[in-house]
């Protein structure tokens, strides 16, 4: 009985998690959509282009900043306060180094995007950097708790000074300027929020052993996240070299809808999913339980979101950014869909963290490497529709790598991932032919057009999982609504039920 109550409990914290953790995802990122829709309006595709050159590069110096300190102080069960000290100094040091590397690879960094104007740009975009590291121990201590529901404070203050300074700079006039000094000061806010709710306060207590092992735990997810990083922009990167900045901007909008709700989310079950796996890291039964109820939770959400942006992209795109960004339209529907398939891929990552086997994610990074490199390559002679689509073929062989090496790993039957993710797939599959039929048919055109889409896909999307799976459903609303008002909960919850099919 008593082991029932801690796995619901734990369930419960972790749902309540994800909701508060997806719902800062869903506000900022909303918010960054807005602002988005008005800057779109306010500025060329070739001046998102120029920040884009700079803010891929600068993600990959981000890395080293946080340094996967992070990611250890999460993963840590003992010495915390020792680990929080020493992941304190280390990112203040960490911070001040990569705005002197910035600084320092600025021309090198314009030369190979064949983009001289971009060197002030890059160095002003470094102070981001240390910025943001003044914020992470006291941000990372509120995930580490679950306390996600203070964590969105600070990311939706970011979000919304990021976006308002933005669109205030750009009504100015200050051009691509706009977007820089408004990712300055929001990153800047942030970090202050940060502070504010978390009330952490560096003791200054270290312990050798404690800070050894932090950053050697971290040194491997610094080695992950490049390849990562690496991975997930190396298309920015090719757009931006060989299609050119206009291109860039173009792509970069096509990206911009898929990450506010697919993309996000998985950075979502990663924050929650990493401190409750982590827990129950020692107990196999209860892992295999957790592993299979992401799954399943996440096939849910990221397959009709995917297919749904998929269709209703060619409404969306004229209707709230103009005629004059039609060319982001196929790609973003191509995008949709590659990052529905790759969500499946980011649960394995989160579960190889919460048994401390961060190296399995390095190994099969880097053999995913020169797949993606050479396929998006290849693709970019037919566009930045080509390199869309070369996402999608990317993203089937790194899931399919994904999923076979965990099931080996941890000997779990593939019957339990069909299992887990069929009734979102077929529910899906039912939803995509509504919605080509609504799309084809209806004689309707821009807003009724996208709430019609958007009303039938969603009721067919559900009546058909309901018929093939409504326990799921039920069990998800009922842990949801428990989670959020703190109510006693059945055992057997959203997260659990995958390992029962």
């Amino acid at each position: 009985m008593s082991e029932r109550k801690t796995t619901s409990s734990l369930t419960q914290k972790t749902v309540k998690g994800f909701f508060w953790a997806y719902t800062s995802f869903l506000g900022g990122k909303g918010l960054n959509f807005l602002t988005t829709v008005i800057l779109a309006r306010l500025l060329l595709p070739a001046e998102f282009g120029l920040v884009g050159y700079c803010l891929v590069v600068i993600q990959y110096v981000d890395i080293l900043n946080s340094a996967g300190i992070d990611t250890a102080l999460i993963a840590r069960r003992e010495k915390v306060e020792e680990a929080a000290n020493a992941a304190f100094v280390a990112n203040i040091l960490f911070g001040i180094g990569c705005f002197i590397i910035t600084w320092l690879i600025a021309p090198l960094v314009a030369a190979f995007f064949k983009a001289p104007e971009i060197v002030p740009l890059f160095r002003a975009l470094g102070l981001s950097l240390p910025l943001t590291g003044i914020g992470v121990v006291p941000d990372t201590m509120l995930k580490r708790e679950m306390k996600f529901h203070l964590s969105i404070i600070s990311d939706i203050g970011r979000n919304v000074v990021k976006g308002a300074a933005s669109v205030v700079f750009a009504l100015l006039g200050w051009g691509v300027w706009s977007l820089v000094w408004g990712q300055v000061i929001g990153v800047l806010v942030g970090s202050i929020i940060s502070w504010i709710v978390a009330r952490w306060k560096p003791t200054w207590k270290f312990d050798r052993e404690a800070t050894r092992s932090i950053v050697g735990y971290g040194s491997h997810i610094i080695l992950l996240e490049t390849a990562g990083a690496f991975r997930n922009n190396v298309d920015y990167l090719l757009v931006g070299r060989i299609l050119g900045a206009a291109s860039l901007g173009f792509y970069t909008m096509a990206y911009r809808m898929p990450e506010l709700i697919i993309r996000s989310l998985n950075y979502v079950i990663g924050d929650v999913s990493l401190p409750a796996l982590a827990s129950v890291q020692s107990d196999r039964p209860k892992l295999h339980k957790f592993y299979f109820g992401y799954l399943r939770f996440l096939s849910m959400f990221v397959f009709p979101v995917g297919v749904g942006l998929a269709f209703t992209a060619p409404v969306i795109i004229p209707l709230f950014l103009s005629d004059k960004w039609i060319p982001a339209i196929v790609p973003t529907s191509l995008i949709s869909i590659a990052l529905a398939i790759t969500a499946l891929g980011f649960v394995p990552g989160v579960l190889y963290k919460a048994i401390s086997r961060p190296d399995i994610l390095n190994k099969l990074a880097i053999s995913k490497m020169p797949i993606a490199v050479l396929i998006l390559w290849y693709c970019t002679r037919w566009g930045i529709v080509g390199v869309a689509a070369g996402q999608i073929l990317i993203a089937v062989i790194s899931v399919s790598l994904d999923m076979g090496i965990v099931n080996r790993v941890m000997h779990y039957p593939f019957r339990d991932l069909f299992g887990a993710i069929s009734p979102a797939l077929i529910s899906t599959l039912s939803m995509a032919i509504v919605l080509f039929f609504v799309k084809e048919i209806v004689p309707v055109d821009g807003l009724v057009q996208l709430i019609l889409m958007v009303a039938l896909g969603g009721l067919t999307y559900l009546g058909v999982f309901w018929l093939i799976n409504r326990d799921a459903l039920l069990l998800g609303a009922t842990t949801i609504r428990s989670a959020l008002l703190r109510r006693k909960t059945s055992p057997k919850t959203v997260l659990e039920v995958a390992s029962d099919d």
